[in-house]
């Protein structure tokens, strides 16, 4: 009996021993990294409609030529001029298309990949680089954005830039002046690239300063001082040029006022926003839903990188305290798709969290093996169905060629408020016109408004009503409500609908129709 043990205990050894073999291989990094290529490159090749935000974007970007795109941007809109420029250039060497606006995105999204091995290479333990890069490859989050019309996987892989440099500085004892001139343009040149680099920059500057005073190494401090005027030089200049604008957007400060920090916290709902927020940001951005684990994971893995380089833990961790400040003073928003710069820092202590627990369950390591997979249950499952079945939100186009061919001369269309910019895109692909449609009145707090719009379409015999991007909020679907209504004034002819977009042929020709029901 003692000898099965014995064997059986031996097995289990030898069967551990080979698995940390392989995964402190570089053969499975670079086989995760092969894996995230393939999920951010099937999910740009479904090559979906344009969403509502997307189309706003790519409205500046196809209509405007270079130096206007140095202007503020219509439709509420913001983005690095950097972004702006290469996405321009996309669209001018490949066409309009959704392909070009997308490339630049998926270009950084791919290059994402071997940054972040390259960071987690040289702060984590060899068995805890696997598991976080195993989470970065296959985030949800990091996915779709890699195939959005949008600058939010720029600012991963500046955020990565930036961090691994200064990591590699402080880890240097002698700093070249190649290599500061290196960092000063690398991180003046991120500005241009990614707006939350300047959380970064500043975090990644202030622990500098910090370990080299606290180490009296006064002649790397100075050298870093030189790149670190050139990050201040390149903000200075694009603060003035772009971000003014920004921070002083009414709508977009408006659209993310629930992101701002309650500053100074006065009152225990105050409080409880950093709490929510904490466990919030688990799920989005970083993507993982079980948050409790994934907040105890990333505590651990802070104590474990604190144990082993105090330096490296603090640039990974200092951006957040930069955006909880600006958060405070309503100048950026500590929320959602805005803190995907932070997933690969989240990553990585999640990972060493990860390889800590593993470590703690000591020969029962299979119950740590099994608590580190539940990180990966959902998004693990999230990305083979998108290999499947690749996200959509507003698949426009299918509706716009419907409409296309059954629209007939003389029919009237009318443009729900929100799909008024995918029409004025997409208008020129299916051989409309930016101006053929009516658009609609947004007057979401007063729906009598809406229906006597709705009423200005009756004596027409063909109607077309196009929706995207419906509002869908405490239990008020627009759509719905519109077609009531139209039900009501008008004889519905045809309807065609897809994911998100849908568009409804009425025939409203009875001027005397009586109107049922309306709500006033």
């Amino acid at each position: 009996m003692l000898l099965q043990f014995s064997e059986r205990a031996a097995i289990r050894d030898r069967f551990f021993q080979i698995g940390r073999r392989i995964c402190q291989s570089p053969k499975l990094a670079w086989s995760l990294i092969g894996v995230g290529v393939l999920l951010r490159v099937s999910q740009y090749l479904a090559n979906r409609s344009l969403w509502l935000d997307e189309v706003r974007l790519a409205l500046n970007i196809v209509n405007r030529p270079f130096l206007e795109l140095l202007q503020p941007l219509d439709y509420a809109q913001g983005a690095p001029i950097g972004f702006l420029m290469l996405a321009k250039l996309a669209v001018v060497a490949f066409g309009d298309n959704e392909y070009a606006l997308r490339l630049i995105p998926l270009w950084f999204g791919l290059l994402a990949l071997p940054l972040f091995y390259a960071v987690a290479k040289r702060c984590l333990q060899p068995k805890a680089v696997p598991i976080a890069l195993g989470l970065f490859a296959i985030s949800d989050s990091l996915i779709y954005y890699s195939s959005e019309v949008k600058q939010y996987t720029g600012d991963v892989v500046m955020a990565l830039l930036i961090s691994l440099l200064a990591i590699i500085s402080l880890d240097r004892k002698w700093l070249t002046m190649p290599w500061i001139a290196l960092m000063g343009v690398a991180g003046g040149t991120a500005l241009w690239f990614s707006h939350p680099a300047v959380f970064v920059l500043a975090g990644a500057g202030m622990i500098s300063i910090i370990f080299c005073l606290g180490n009296n190494d006064k002649e790397k401090l100075g050298r870093l001082a030189i790149a670190f005027l050139l990050w201040a030089a390149s903000f200075v200049v694009s603060y003035f040029a772009i971000l003014r604008h920004l921070s002083q957007h009414t709508v977009l400060l408006n659209y993310w006022e629930g992101g701002f920090m309650p500053f100074p916290p006065s009152s225990l709902p105050d409080v409880k926003w950093f709490i929510h927020k904490f466990f919030e940001i688990f799920e989005n951005p970083v993507g993982l839903s079980l948050s409790g684990v994934a907040a105890m994971a990333l505590l651990i893995g802070c104590r474990a990188l604190w144990e082993k380089s105090k330096p490296q833990l603090m640039i990974l961790v200092a951006p957040i305290f930069f955006v909880l400040i600006a958060s405070g003073l309503h100048k950026y928003p500590f929320s959602g798709r805005m803190l995907l710069f932070a997933v690969p820092a989240a990553m990585l202590l999640i990972g060493a969290g990860a390889g800590k627990i593993i470590e703690a369950a000591g020969r029962e390591k299979i119950i740590g093996i099994a608590l580190v997979g539940l990180l990966f249950f959902h998004p693990l499952w999230s990305a083979s169905y998108a290999l499947v079945k690749p996200r959509t939100n507003e698949e426009i186009r299918p509706v716009m060629s419907y409409l296309q061919e059954h629209r007939q001369s003389g029919d009237v269309l009318y443009l729900y408020h929100n799909a008024a910019h995918p029409f004025q895109y997409y208008a020129p692909h299916y051989g409309f016109d930016r101006n053929d449609g009516i658009i609609g009145v947004n007057s979401r707090h007063n729906w009598k408004n809406s229906f006597d719009d709705l009423d200005k379409l009756q004596g027409n015999k063909r109607v077309w009503i196009l929706f995207s991007h419906v509002y869908n909020w405490d239990h008020v679907d627009e759509e719905k409500l519109f077609v009531f209504h139209l039900d009501q004034i008008g004889t519905r002819l045809d309807a065609y609908a897809s994911a998100g977009a849908a568009v409804y042929l009425y025939d409203l020709s009875l001027k005397d129709a009586v109107l049922s029901t309306r709500l006033e």
